[in-house]
């Protein structure tokens, strides 16, 4: 039958949370037991069977935590508080070399040790001789901040400031939750730990450079800001006044007009014949500095005649009030932690508090002065601008926020990142509602900034009663919630702190007043508040006692809950409060009397399967439960990636060529989570390639309605001349042959039709290659028309492309456009014959039970490969390329390394060999 001419067609080609799990106990000493996300105790609670003694601390720390004979727990810290604990805490000392963050504190009461908590690493082969020599290092950290100009460049701003130029401290560095990083295996890096203070652009941080490589490891930034801001210059300090000596003045209680809480008494100091801001009645003092509207830090004084700073006076368009402000609170911090919590400011050894106001931002490099900071050292209030912004930022709450950052550096020290940097700026939020609860109670305490707000539609900075009003999230991984799993820099707040400090605001608010309702999550709850003076004093030790560097949300509720039993006794109604405050913000179960605390069984036998460059499948084995299993956290390192109800997940995201770790950890109703499974280790492929393409010009008459392949079993109803159908996928086994259906769907007329199906068996981006052609048909009406295809032994592991074709009157090709027909697209992932653990290769099936593994890193690489087998011995190895050319061979060397520098970047396999049995692992160089 003639055919009509062909038709012109166009084409147009939850976040869960992870809480700490608490270990099965067989130690009759041991009440509780808390693991760390590595699986180190992080809180331990000992029974009245235990007979500790607080001056056993090595003993304690070797039996409890497995303390090595070349590692030292050394005392830095000791005091006691109101309950008559004494607390110690610790520094790890791994060689003589100081493992940043790892610090453990003993609990003890009448000299018996009743607790201990911290963060411990467990650590293997540390090498402690740096590649790099100090000044090296230092160079490297200089090029990589890229300031213009630096702090001790200007010595007299320096001086002023007890800043020096950094030296470069060695430690190991944990691996800070990078992504990729495998935080579970305890990797540390020999790093030289700077405190870079730039001026231009203006930044302040610890910054850590890698020994060996020279690397920027971590950056903990310094200067905490009020809220998001914008990074700039800062030009040299202005010409300093001497500053009268504190012997020859005479100190002497004011009256202030401040410009937002009234009129205030206020202590100055008589300098000559005026008075300044000077208050010696508090610690080592509290002074507030005139800025003068420079980037500067100068020592020069406000000051009054008669010290009835009145309103006439300082009310002007300078905006002098609000150095009233600065200086009152600034006392009114200092009287709220001496008399509520017995500290004697901020470092608890009477550090004075210095205040500087009229401090321009702008001249710094920030976008506005809408903005304060504490760098460290020194309060910095900037102006505002007024209508639009802000105004000036020397309200009471602010003042309080500040100087609670420099709480926490002396304290928690919570690094300023993701979960553990929102904990840092929702402490300094809940110190600065405490202030003004104490302090000015008529004033709005549970919103920050009420007082300077000056932006249309906004009412505060951030409400803790309801962080949603601007723009915070109230539930962990809730609305608003910024994800964390990201890489911490300036640009981003470092994974969000500003933003996701809201769901701890609104911790303490619950428990402090109370609350009803349903969060993000779905989760119902009805909190009893506790009042403020109780909500304090669990968060101060919270926040003093327990937190460290690295601490999550889900350690939070750990030891808010521990400090509250301490603090008000066990099953208490703070205890109570407590406990639900958490749930209520989406961390952890609701309180029970009953509370279930045993975890489920450990997930086994975790595999990958399918990986692509961007993806990878994960199955498992299930757990069980004493009551039951209600899902699996899975996770990249100690990042949480998502969770499961089954035993499979797809991780999707991933960057090519790019080597990951994965676990899986079961929970249940309560909140309990089991040890982390066996750890999989996946390198993804290089990038999807582009396929070319083909098509049919009409499908008006005929088209493919349906294609059974595998467990493929799709029925079209897709009209245009090409389908793509990429995201359906069927498994497909090597050596095993699979039958393919296709049914062709005419429109009325039957035509005669051709057929052909092509894989990309090697993964190239093309079906040219020998066999890719895999299954062809004649042209015929039948329908269906079915055929065999057998996936060969030589099929490249992993997904790829399956098209299938169908064409009028003619065998189509792989790339063709032809008049009348269609082609489909499907995705087919290439599994091995059988499951596949690891790629090893057995010379010896005799020998099959002999344990063999090793553990190769880092990876990716730039550099060295450390190979470190489970037995001692001697090891033969080779790498190959992809194609299983030898490039290198040898010995491995006791230094257990290999210098790869001199390869080209790419994916390769490393091939250990004991003689008796080789086992080949992949890695990537960079």
């Amino acid at each position: 039958m003639e055919r009509k001419l062909p038709k012109m067609i166009t084409t147009a080609v939850v976040l869960t949370f992870s809480f700490s799990a608490f270990a099965q106990i067989t130690d009759k000493r041991i009440s509780q037991k808390s693991v760390s996300e590595n699986g180190q105790p992080n809180l331990i609670t000992f029974s009245d069977k235990s007979t500790y003694k607080g001056s056993e601390s090595q003993k304690i720390f070797k039996e409890q935590l497995g303390l090595k004979d070349n590692q030292i727990f050394s005392k830095i810290r000791t005091e006691s508080d109101k309950q008559g604990y004494t607390h110690e805490k610790f520094q790890l000392y791994e060689q003589g070399i100081k493992v940043e963050f790892a610090n453990y504190t003993l609990h003890s009461k009448e000299g018996k040790v009743v607790s201990m908590n911290g963060e411990y690493y467990n650590l293997e082969n540390v090498k402690t001789t740096p590649k790099l020599s100090s000044q090296a290092a230092f160079n490297r950290a200089v090029a990589h901040t890229g300031a213009q100009k630096y702090l001790w460049e200007s010595p007299a701003d320096a001086a002023a400031l007890g800043y020096e130029k950094p030296k470069g401290e060695l430690v190991l560095l944990p691996a800070m939750e990078e992504q990729g990083q495998e935080r579970k295996s305890d990797i540390v890096r020999l790093a030289y730990k700077f405190d870079i203070y730039a001026t231009n652009p203006v930044s302040r941080g610890d910054l850590y450079i890698d020994a060996e490589t020279g690397k920027a490891l971590f950056y903990n930034a310094t200067i905490k800001h009020l809220g998001e801001h914008s990074h700039g210059a800062k030009k040299t300090s202005a010409h300093k006044h001497a500053e009268i000596a504190a012997a020859k003045s005479a100190l002497v209680a004011g009256t202030a007009a401040t410009r937002y809480s009234g009129t205030q008494t206020i202590e100055t100091t008589l300098s000559g014949s005026s008075y300044i801001l000077l208050d010696g009645t508090r610690g080592g003092g509290v002074q507030t500095y005139n800025s003068a509207r420079t980037a500067t830090y100068p020592t020069t004084n406000f000051s009054d005649a008669d010290n009835n700073w009145t309103a006439a006076e300082y009310n002007n368009t300078n905006k002098d009030n609000g150095a009233l402000d600065a200086h009152w609170g600034a006392e009114m911090t200092y009287d709220y932690w001496s008399a509520v919590h017995g500290r004697n400011s901020f470092d608890n050894a009477g550090a004075k508090i210095r205040s500087y106001v009229h401090y321009n931002l702008i001249a710094a490099g920030y976008s506005s002065n809408n903005n304060a900071f504490w760098n460290g050292s020194v309060m910095t209030y900037g102006d505002g601008s007024g209508t639009g912004g802000f105004d000036i930022l020397t309200s009471l709450d602010v003042a309080g926020h500040e100087i609670g950052h420099a709480i926490c550096t002396y304290t928690a020290n919570l690094a300023y990142q993701r979960e553990s940097g929102a904990m840092n700026e929702a402490f300094s939020d809940i110190w600065a509602a405490c202030i003004e609860n104490r302090s000015a109670p008529t004033k709005q305490i549970w919103l920050v900034g009420e007082d300077i707000e000056r932006r249309s539609g906004h009412v505060a900075l951030r409400s803790m009663s309801n962080p949603k009003a601007e723009g915070q999230p109230d539930t962990y991984g809730g609305t608003n919630w910024i994800n964390v799993n990201c890489t911490p820099t300036g640009n981003n707040d470092y994974c969000g702190v500003h933003t996701n400090s809201g769901v701890l605001n609104h911790w303490f608010y619950i428990l402090s007043v109370g609350k009803t309702g349903t969060n993000d999550i779905g989760s119902s709850y009805s909190v009893t508040g506790i009042t403020i003076a109780k909500a304090e004093k669990i968060a101060y030790r919270l926040e003093s006692l327990y937190l460290g560097a690295n601490s999550t949300f889900a350690n939070a509720r750990t030891f808010g809950i521990q400090s509250a039993i301490e603090l008000y006794g066990a099953g208490s109604a703070e205890v109570i409060a407590t406990t639900n405050a958490f749930y209520a913000i989406g961390v952890g179960a609701a309180y029970s009397a009953s509370t279930d605390i045993t975890a489920p069984t450990t997930p086994a036998s975790l595999a990958a399967s399918g990986t692509t460059g961007t993806t990878t499948n994960l199955t498992w084995t299930a757990s069980t439960d004493n009551v039951a299993v209600t899902g699996y956290n899975i996770y990249q390192g100690t990042t949480l990636l998502g969770s499961s109800t089954t035993t499979s997940y797809t991780v999707t995201g991933l960057s090519a060529l790019t080597a990951y770790t994965f676990t899986v950890k079961a929970k249940d109703a309560a909140g309990n989570l089991s040890a982390s499974s066996n750890a999989v280790n996946v390198t993804t492929l290089a990038n999807s390639v582009s396929y070319c393409t083909s098509q049919g010009n009409s499908t008006a008459d005929e088209r493919i309605g349906k294609v059974v392949f595998g467990t493929i079993n799709n029925t079209s109803t897709g009209s245009a001349g090409y389908e793509n159908f990429t995201s359906i996928s069927t498994n497909a086994a090597r050596g095993t042959a699979y039958t393919i259906t296709i049914t062709p769907s005419w429109t009325s007329t039957t035509y005669s039709e051709g057929y052909a199906v092509f894989i990309d068996y090697n993964q190239d981006g093309d079906f040219a290659d020998s066999g890719e052609t895999v299954w062809t048909k004649a042209t015929s009406t039948t329908t269906p028309v079915t055929g065999t295809i057998t996936i060969p032994a030589t099929a490249t592991l992993g997904t790829t492309r399956l098209r299938v074709s169908m064409k009028y009157n003619g065998i189509p090709g792989s790339c063709e456009a032809f008049s009348y027909g269609q082609v489909e697209d499907y995705s087919v992932n290439i599994t091995a014959s059988g499951a596949i653990v690891t790629q090893e290769i057995v010379s010896d099936v005799a020998t099959a039970a002999q344990v063999f593994a090793f553990t190769l890193y880092p990876n990716p690489t730039a550099g060295d490969l450390n190979i470190v087998p489970a037995e001692p011995g001697v090891y033969g190895y080779r790498i190959l390329n992809t194609i299983g050319q030898e490039l290198d061979s040898g010995i491995l060397s006791s230094d257990n390394y290999v210098d790869v520098s001199n390869f080209s970047a790419g994916v390769y396999f490393f091939e250990l060999d004991n003689g008796v049995r080789k086992l080949v692992k992949k890695f990537v160089k960079q």
